[in-house]
């Protein structure tokens, strides 16, 4: 018989709810941002050259900035995939995402941050700015701070994620020559 602390269960319950709404939340950033940015007078002001709020790599920045989101989505999904598949590379996987995730973060604020001050804005709007990034950097450094002790340490961690891939042979395969 299984160990109680087997399976997903406990604090492992709220890291698969947390990882189910990335997708969500994401999905919804992005459609905020776009609309919010790309599709507004904004845009313009932001990426055409002439402009007083123009600045060389606002359009690049947010460009990457969608398509970092979009691979953290494929990223989030493939972590859901492993953990309910309770695959012994979950834990890893999970740390490789965390610590990602707070980088991306920290480099983004930086970006962000230098891109914004560098425009004549207001000191609220510059405030709003770094609040956000800031908010955002210790956001993700937070889910390190808890989530990776818990993934290295955790009894119901390591009894839970213990599949592995099966390795194939050519005997597996039937295969004949």
């Amino acid at each position: 018989m299984g160990s109680k602390h087997e399976g997903i269960g406990g604090w492992l319950i709220l890291m698969a709810v947390g990882l189910m709404m990335v997708p969500l939340i994401r999905l919804y950033s992005l459609y905020q941002s776009y609309w919010t940015v790309y599709h507004t007078p904004a845009w313009s002001s932001l990426t055409e050259s002439g402009n007083p709020l123009y600045h060389a790599w606002f359009q690049p920045t947010f460009w990457l900035n969608i398509a970092v989101d979009i691979g953290f989505i494929g990223l989030s999904v493939a972590a859901l995939w492993l953990l309910f598949t309770k695959h012994s590379l979950f834990p890893k996987f999970m740390i490789y995402y965390l610590v990602g995730l707070t980088v991306f973060a920290i480099i983004d604020g930086l970006i962000t941050n230098w891109i914004f001050g560098s425009l004549p804005l207001t000191a609220e709007t510059l405030d709003y700015v770094k609040n956000q990034s800031y908010r955002q950097q210790a956001g993700s450094l937070l889910l390190c701070l808890i989530w990776i002790p818990y993934l290295l340490r955790s009894q119901r961690v390591k009894t839970t994620f213990v599949n592995s891939p099966k390795k194939q042979t050519v005997a597996d395969n039937n295969l004949t020559f």
